[in-house]
């Protein structure tokens, strides 16, 4: 008579369980099957879009955590309420791009387009309540082009600004305490109301930017061009300059 033997393997089920896991969080969707996702979920985190064109698309309240769209085309997209926190969105173009309440918290937007995001329907400078600017907290901007950018009251505490292109922005109000803005362009940029405690502005062109009541207060302005700089009523105490 055959015997059957089966062998029990105590940790066979969870090895295989452990196994699914890792390969399922090692799949990442890209191309077309990505922008199936995001088309008919409005939620593909972690997603591969690199150099995908995006323009004008409508993306309000997705959810792009995480989302690799490195020189993707977002040209005049809605990104209004988008969850685009840790995306790598470096070399994107974002120009003309809706960014109310984006979150784009700690995103990297190196060499990025941003020049004409705006946060209203048009480029006029419109009031915005609490919670409705972009969220730039800790993003990393070094070299990106900002040009024009409407984005008043934007949240920029402690970014990467350095060698960014932000000639003629409005970020009225914003938040960028401890933010890195070495080399950059803010000449003619309205900064008025603007925190900038501890910010590190050394060698910016700050030529014609408007600091008027803006909190400047330990902030590193050596090396700056402040020809035709604004700064009534702003707060110098502790900052740094020659």
């Amino acid at each position: 008579m055959n015997l059957l033997v089966i062998t029990v393997c105590a940790g066979c089920a969870t090895n295989a369980e452990v196994n699914t896991a890792n390969q399922v969080e090692d799949f990442k969707l890209s191309g077309s099957l990505a922008l199936q996702q995001l088309t008919n979920t409005n939620q593909c985190s972690g997603c591969d879009f690199r150099g995908v064109n995006l323009t004008a698309i409508n993306l309000s309240q997705a959810n792009l955590s995480g989302a690799n769209l490195s020189q993707a085309n977002l040209a005049g997209a809605n990104l209004k309420d988008t969850n685009l926190s840790q995306a790598n969105l470096s070399g994107a173009n974002l120009a003309q791009a809706q960014l109310s309440k984006a979150n784009l918290s700690q995103a990297n937007l190196t060499k990025a387009n941003l020049s004409g995001t705006r946060f209203g329907e048009d480029l006029k400078t419109l009031p915005i309540q609490e919670g409705q600017a972009p969220n730039l907290r800790g993003a990393n901007l070094s070299h990106a082009n900002l040009t024009a950018s409407n984005l008043p009251k934007v949240d920029l505490t402690g970014a990467n600004l350095a060698e960014a292109n932000l000639t003629n922005v409005k970020f009225k109000g914003m938040q960028a305490v401890g933010a890195n803005f070495k080399k950059a362009k803010l000449n003619q940029a309205d900064l008025s109301y603007a925190d900038l405690k501890k910010a590190d502005l050394t060698s910016a062109d700050l030529e014609g930017t408007n600091f008027i009541n803006a909190n400047l207060e330990g902030a590193d302005l050596r090396k700056t061009k402040l020809q035709r700089a604004k700064i009534d009523k702003a707060k110098l105490k502790g900052a740094l300059r020659e």
